[in-house]
């Protein structure tokens, strides 16, 4: 998965959380949590987890995601100011 298919996942999980109240002021500082889909749903949880932690670094350096990794949804987890 190239970063330009991934990147529309990560603006909506943005949108949501500013739509349900998250402030923008402290965007920044939102903790993003990544739902992934696997080629092979019968993998080990050892190695669907050495996939996930592949894939966040490659988020984070908006490469592309390893094979048999999908990006399927991103929840933005922000501050709320009162």
């Amino acid at each position: 998965m190239q970063y330009e298919e991934y990147r529309n996942i990560i603006m909506s999980g943005m949108v949501e959380c500013v739509n349900n109240g998250g402030s923008t002021f402290h965007i920044g500082n939102a903790v993003k949590e990544y739902f992934f889909e696997y080629d092979n749903e019968l993998l080990p949880h050892d190695d669907k987890e050495f996939l996930t932690n592949k894939a966040v670094q490659a988020i984070d350096k908006k490469k592309p995601l390893p094979d048999g990794i999908r990006l399927v949804r991103c929840v933005w987890h922000g501050r709320r100011v009162q």
